[in-house]
């Protein structure tokens, strides 16, 4: 096929005008994210959108670069929606149903948006950036006035998430109340050989794992089905559905704990819920459930700011699989805004063992219990001696 015939002419389509290019002939570079005419079709009939207009944003490069953000933070979302709603996605290292980003983008006044990895923890702020003299020109007697109505957008956008985060937790709260109790086995508690009373399960036999922030209150749960696939926050019912119902449920800085935070003489924070249950066996020590590795910064400073004096070990994961290890690494984040926080985490250099839910399964309890309670004797020698030489 001769070179010239696969040329492609781009042209700069607003998005209101996107359908009356499409029924000329235009057609959309899902590599570019931007609108071309093929070669051999007639430019004269797009003469209006051969070069970018004043005062104009070009939406296929708005699109463009909201695409590359979802990319850069990690989630999987080739096509996003800018409709101002909230939007749930996969994210690398997802499985199952799992959808672990999220993402809000706005067209209304100034393209932007606000996109988060909650494997990750990465929360960014998103707005599109203004070249000028190439694809949006934007005078400079609009930009303060963009801003502002942009601040103002902003502060209403935060308004009304927290009345969704809200209403939420008022739907999550009564059917928690209202769940079966588990009765008998669990298929994935047998599966990661721990038991766990006054649990309790939804309609489809999820266990639900209330999550509370620090004051006590439930904002929303986690959802554990038998084959270990995760979700938070709501399961619509038909009904909801069908009357295109809201739901966004708060994760950030909420966890789960079977014992009452004023009975815990320290704080052992893990990520998942196996892992947490895993080492209240080890330890015979009531432990925390941050959910991810992207929530456990939120979750110490929150327990920091209430109870500044009880000692935090974070039992992180040490996935050896991954090119990523994030549990270990969110962990370090954690040590190295607060120093004091202690870190453990299985130390067998195996590559089947990320948890210590891992290493109690496949090495047993006694092997398990050995590798932590060295590592937090090892800890307080030499806690004990920076204080005596502080002292001295």
């Amino acid at each position: 096929m001769p070179r010239s015939s696969l040329q492609k002419h781009y042209i700069y389509v607003p998005y209101k005008d996107k359908e009356e290019a499409k029924g000329l002939g235009a057609k959309w570079c899902n590599e570019s994210k931007k609108w071309y005419v093929p070669n051999n079709t007639d430019l004269k009939q797009f003469s209006k959108w051969l070069s970018p207009q004043g005062n104009t944003i070009d939406m296929n490069e708005v699109y463009n670069q909201f695409s590359k953000a979802l990319f850069e933070c990690g989630l999987i979302a080739n096509e996003p929606i800018m409709d101002g709603k909230l939007r749930r996605v996969k994210v690398d290292g997802d499985k199952g149903s799992e959808k672990s980003g999220a993402y809000v983008g706005y067209l209304d006044g100034y393209p932007a948006g606000f996109i988060e990895n909650f494997k990750t923890g990465q929360r960014i702020t998103w707005k599109f950036q203004c070249e000028r003299g190439s694809q949006k020109i934007v005078s400079n007697a609009n930009v303060e006035a963009i801003k502002k109505a942009n601040e103002i957008k902003a502060a209403q956008r935060a308004d009304e998430r927290l009345r969704l985060n809200e209403k939420t937790a008022v739907r999550l709260q009564e059917e928690y109340k209202n769940a079966s109790n588990l009765q008998g086995k669990h298929t994935y508690l047998q599966a990661k050989g721990i038991e766990s009373n006054g649990l309790k399960v939804d309609r489809f036999g999820n266990l639900l794992i209330p999550l509370h922030d620090i004051s006590g209150k439930m904002w929303s749960m986690q959802r554990i089905a038998p084959n270990g696939n995760k979700i938070i926050g709501v399961i619509k019912t038909q009904s909801e559905k069908d009357s295109g119902k809201e739901y966004a449920a708060r994760k950030k800085g909420c966890f789960y704990t079977s014992t009452p935070l004023d009975l815990h003489k320290e704080f052992f924070i893990c990520e998942g819920f196996a892992t947490a249950k895993s080492v209240e066996i080890l330890l015979s020590k009531p432990t925390i459930m941050a959910v991810d590795s992207g929530n456990l910064l939120s979750v110490c400073e929150a327990l920091l700011e209430k109870y500044p004096h009880k000692h935090i070990t974070i039992c992180a994961d040490n996935d050896l699989k991954g090119k990523i290890n994030r549990g270990f690494e969110a962990a370090l984040k954690c040590k190295e805004k607060y120093p004091r926080i202690h870190i453990v985490k299985p130390s067998v250099a195996d590559r089947e063992i990320s948890d210590f839910n891992d290493l109690m399964r496949i090495k047993g309890k006694q092997t398990a219990r050995a590798d932590i309670q060295s590592q937090l004797v090892a800890q307080s020698i030499e806690h004990n001696t920076k204080n005596k030489d502080y002292e001295r």
